[in-house]
């Protein structure tokens, strides 16, 4: 009877065991899905602000399927350029320079090529696979923000940066359905970094 108890208590601890792990694994798996930016920087180049930054995009499988069923997907950059100011005490921020576009990912044709579409520049770039396509997607490279001659010198500036998953603009079937799932709920968050300017850029 006793051993009976004990194989029944043992196997309970095991299935307990295992049911904390199957939910840490979910867990694991869902905390990868997301946007994240992995490194962000600013530099100056012909008298010009510019971001320098990459971006890791953990596509949920239900994201991947719609790519694959001819649904674009399109991803919405947010960048914000605010100045530090003081009044009476009372510290606000200026916003200096606010910039927002949109960058349209699909698939098309029997072989699957993938698409980007900044709909900003109209650039128009093709990949052969979807790994290749979200890695050029998040690439930022010198990418203009805004001249010096606009920044004050010995000025404290805050920079930020956000991109994600535009549900809004998903076909109306699947609207209803990303703004109940969390799958569809992609957002890198607000990113920033102060930039202090010297007193001359010369």
């Amino acid at each position: 009877m006793k051993k009976t108890q004990s194989h029944s208590v043992w196997s309970m601890r095991f299935f307990w065991v295992l049911s904390i792990w199957f939910c840490l694994q979910s867990t694991s798996v869902v905390a990868k899905q997301g946007i994240y930016f992995t490194t962000l920087s600013e530099r100056i180049q012909d008298q010009t602000l510019m971001l320098n930054a990459k971006v890791d995009f953990k596509l949920p499988e239900q994201v991947v399927s719609a790519i694959h069923h001819d649904i674009p997907i399109l991803f919405k950059t947010e960048m914000v350029l605010l100045e530090e100011k003081s009044l009476l005490g009372i510290p606000f921020n200026r916003v200096r320079k606010s910039i927002e576009y949109r960058t349209e990912l699909y698939a098309y044709g029997v072989n699957r090529y993938y698409v980007l579409y900044n709909h900003r520049n109209h650039k128009r770039q093709t990949f052969q696979t979807l790994e290749e396509a979200l890695q050029t997607l998040g690439t930022l490279q010198a990418l203009p923000v805004m001249s010096l001659v606009a920044l004050h010198p010995e000025q404290t500036y805050l920079f930020k940066i956000r991109i994600s998953l535009d549900k809004w603009r998903l076909p109306p079937p699947l609207l209803i359905d990303a703004l109940l799932e969390p799958y569809w709920q992609l957002d890198s968050g607000w990113q920033s970094f102060q930039i202090h300017t010297p007193k001359s850029w010369h």
